[in-house]
Parts: C-alpha cells; structure tokens; sequence
C-alpha cells in the first residue's frame, strides 16, 4: 500500500513539477508551483522550532494582520517563500489541502503560508525579506491601477519600515537596520531583474537607508514613469495597520488596498468602497 501511495506521489511529481505555475516570489532565480509540491512530498518542509515561530508570527502579523502559518523549507530553499493557501500546486491540488495532508497542522482558509529557509540567519533580516515578499502577495492580489503600482509599493515599503522600527517599544527583538536590509533584498529582487546597470550605486539595496536616498527615486521614474516620488514623510504610520486581529488573506489584501487608494488618491474600485479618514494624499497629476 506504501509502495502504491510513494508511485503515485511519484507519478505526479514527473507530471506538475515542470510546467506548473511560476512563482515570482520565492527560491532561487525562478520557482515554479510543482516545485513547492515536490519540497513538501519529499518531507523538505516542516514546523518551526516552537519559541521561534511563534516569535516570528508575532512579529510578522504586529506589521502585517494577516492570518498566516510559518514553516521551514529545507533543501534549496534560500529565501522566504510567501504564498495564498489556495495556489494550486497541480490541478485541483491547492497548497493549504497539501500541507494539511503532510503535517500536523490546521490551516483555515484564507491563510497565507510563509516558508522560510531552514538555516542560520538573522531574525531580522529574515522577517524584512518575508514583510516584503508578503507587500509583493498584496499587490498581486489587489486592483491598484498598474500605473501606481510603483507608487503603491513605494509607500507600503515605507510604511512597513516605519512600523518595524516601532516594534522593539512593544517588547519584539527587531533591529530596524536588519529589517530594511531583508525588505531590500526582495525589493531589489522585484525592482532590478536585469537593470541593475540604470542603479548609479549597485549596492543601493544593501543600505540599510536605501529607501531615502534619491538615487532610489530617481531609479524608479526612469523604471516607471508613472512613478510621482511620493513624500515618505507623509506617509501614515498605521497605513497597514487595517486591523486589530489578523484578517483572511483576501481581507486584508482587499483593505490594504482601500487605504493605498485612500492615501494616493487613485479612481476607486467599485466593488471596494472607500471608507477612511485620512487627510493626507499624494499628487498624482
């Protein structure tokens, strides 16, 4: 009977693990969704070590409140992989029904699943890179014009960083600098590709200020002339901030997105009623 089950799993390895649906957040230079599939059947994704995931979750969802399970990958995993639970890894074969399958855990819909690398690295960095990769998860799943989709991303980076810095008066060990250099990677990840040469400073996205600095702005009009600069310093501290418990997936993507609007000042979708107080909006003439 084990013998059947292991063929099987086989089977559909050779079938899904090629084609599959692209991830472009996530291992090495290029991920596919039947390689997610074959980490969890080959046992290559785990439960955290219990004192860090849960110091991990509570630090992810005090910037982030978003429902959301941390795991381990193992194996060629070098970077956070951020994903909905309901991604399908084949066909009709969603994630979150996978790891239900594979692992003790209960995962409600809605979730989003958070796979870190299953190696030495530092807490902040690693939860920088994660909060980034999870910004990049919103985006996709929201329908900010792709006009502002540059702004939006500009600010939510901004509003992420602001709210890490704050989290070590609530009691979480987060070292800002760590963290902007972990939400540099996956933005640089998502922003350079292949123009890294338009970058004056190649190592812009190391520094741990690489969001102040000019050079960035100037890097993203030439990248994006929809691009408007917008002003960090208006950019409100509580921005993504759009609850008080963590929210289902398509929740909090759906209000992260009231707020960009809110704040950007972009035509509002019909199906997502604007309702927010906030004052200050960015030009975008």
């Amino acid at each position: 009977m084990l013998f059947n089950i292991w063929w099987v799993c086989e089977e559909l390895l050779k079938t899904y693990c090629e084609p599959g649906e692209r991830l472009t957040w996530g291992m090495g230079k290029q991920m596919r969704s039947g390689d997610v599939l074959k980490l969890i059947w080959r046992d290559g994704v785990a439960l955290p070590e219990m004192v860090f995931g849960l110091r991990f979750h509570a630090a992810l969802t005090a910037i982030l409140p978003v429902r959301s399970e941390v795991l381990m990958a193992r194996g060629d995993c070098e970077r956070p992989l951020v994903m909905a639970d309901d991604l399908e890894l084949a066909p009709a074969l969603p994630l979150g029904d996978v790891l239900v399958e594979e692992l003790p855990l209960d995962l409600p819909y809605g979730t989003m699943v958070v796979m870190l690398p299953d190696r030495q690295m530092p807490f902040s960095q690693v939860l920088g890179e994660t909060v980034g990769e999870a910004l990049l998860l919103a985006q996709s799943l929201s329908g900010i014009p792709m006009e502002h989709e540059t702004d939006a991303l500009y600010i939510m980076a901004h509003a992420a960083m602001r709210r890490a810095a704050t989290l070590g008066l609530e009691g979480h060990e987060v070292e800002p600098q760590g963290f902007c250099r972990g939400l540099g990677r996956t933005l640089s990840r998502h922003w350079l590709a292949e123009r890294r040469p338009l970058l004056p400073d190649p190592m812009l996205f190391q520094r741990s200020d690489f969001l102040w600095q000019r050079q960035l702005a100037v890097y993203l009009s030439e990248l994006d002339p929809g691009f408007t600069s917008p002003d960090p310093l208006l950019v409100p501290e509580d921005l993504l901030r759009v609850a008080d418990t963590p929210l289902r997936l398509a929740d909090w993507a759906g209000r992260t997105e009231t707020m960009l609007r809110a704040v950007m000042g972009a035509p509002e979708r019909e199906d997502v009623p604007l309702k927010t107080s906030l004052a200050a909006r960015f030009n975008l003439q």
